[in-house]
């Protein structure tokens, strides 16, 4: 028995090694999920990779063939233009004029699209006609005197008074303009010395000119410096021709010095002697002189109604200036005393 154990014992000694050799073999064998998991990404990278550079490859190759048969057709076109220019040939199959064909819109559409493209042009024409209209609604609509009398003179005490001007005009003047009343508009324009130097703050001498550049005002009131700033011997007609002998009327004015014209406007004492109403020579302005003729026919009407209004009055007592009746009176008592 005892020989049996020891012969036993050298047969299980050999396969202890046996064990340890085929575990470690087992444990070279086995991969872990992540190198398989790795593994297969790579292998489907290349896999992308090959048939992406087959791709470019064939589009390469699509596209070189494009190129090719583009030069080859550019080549034929300028053979065949060639060919035309010369006259070899009067048609071409390959060389046509290609019309393009317009898009078919509609109506609306159209519309939009002339709006979309004409924005800038209508608003400018818009902006334009609104003010044509606004200016035609304003004539229209805008009440327009019977008659204008400009009043040329620095006498202040004149140039305050166009209310009482107004109505005593208006007294002489009719309809004319059928609006079913009689108004007549005073334009007060100063006229002195310096109206030239001081037409930067007072325009008076702009407005004057524009007045005289259109024939609406006829009838003028003016001193003799206003004579002589509108050169009255050439823009004022003569009225001694007209009422020879009128013991009022001195070449282009009639006088007020004489009369009561300055009791009936309301005037303090005696008018300047040299304040007189005139009458402008029909023209050519900037409207036409038949117009400036109707409206020179309607001022003299009414000149002739005033003339028989103010020669049927008595002619005024010169009134002596305060300072100079002190004076007078003065002397009187000095020589009393004497």
């Amino acid at each position: 028995m005892q020989e049996e154990k020891h012969t036993m014992q050298p047969e299980q000694s050999p396969a202890e090694p046996q064990s340890e050799e085929s575990g470690k073999k087992k444990k070279k064998k086995g991969k872990t999920l992540i190198e398989t998991m790795r593994e297969i990404d790579e292998k489907e990278a290349q896999k992308e990779a090959e048939a992406e550079e087959r791709r470019q490859a064939i589009i390469a190759e699509r596209e070189k063939k494009e190129k090719e048969e583009y030069a080859k057709k550019i080549q034929q076109d300028r053979i065949e233009l060639m060919r035309l220019k010369q006259g070899v040939i009067e048609e071409s199959e390959t060389i046509r004029e290609e019309k393009e064909e317009k898009p078919k819109l509609s109506f609306w559409k159209k519309i939009s699209n002339f709006f979309y493209h004409s924005k800038w042009w209508l608003g400018i024409t818009v902006f334009i006609v609104g003010i044509f209209v606004f200016l035609i609604v304003d004539y229209i609509t805008k009440e327009r005197p019977d008659m204008i009398v400009m009043v040329l003179t620095d006498d202040s005490e004149i140039q305050n008074r166009t209310n009482e001007l107004e109505e005593y005009f208006e007294q002489f003047t009719d309809d004319e303009n059928g609006d079913g009343k009689v108004h007549v508009d005073i334009y007060p324009i100063p006229v002195s010395d310096n109206i030239n130097d001081m037409d930067y703050y007072t325009g008076n001498a702009t407005k004057l000119s524009a007045e005289f550049q259109m024939g609406e005002a006829v009838m003028v009131l003016t001193d003799a410096k206003a004579n002589e700033y509108i050169m009255a011997e050439e823009t004022l007609e003569n009225l001694e021709e007209i009422y020879p002998d009128h013991e009022n009327i001195r070449e282009n004015g009639y006088y007020l010095r004489h009369t009561d014209f300055a009791t009936k406007i309301g005037y303090p004492g005696n008018v300047d002697r040299d304040l007189s109403i005139g009458l402008r020579t029909p023209v050519k302005t900037s409207d036409s002189k038949e117009e400036m003729q109707e409206t020179y026919d309607i001022a003299a009407k009414v000149l002739e109604r005033i003339m028989e209004d103010l020669d049927n009055t008595t002619e005024p007592e010169d009134i002596v200036p305060e300072e100079t009746s002190e004076a007078t009176a003065t002397v009187a008592t000095e020589t009393e005393e004497s």
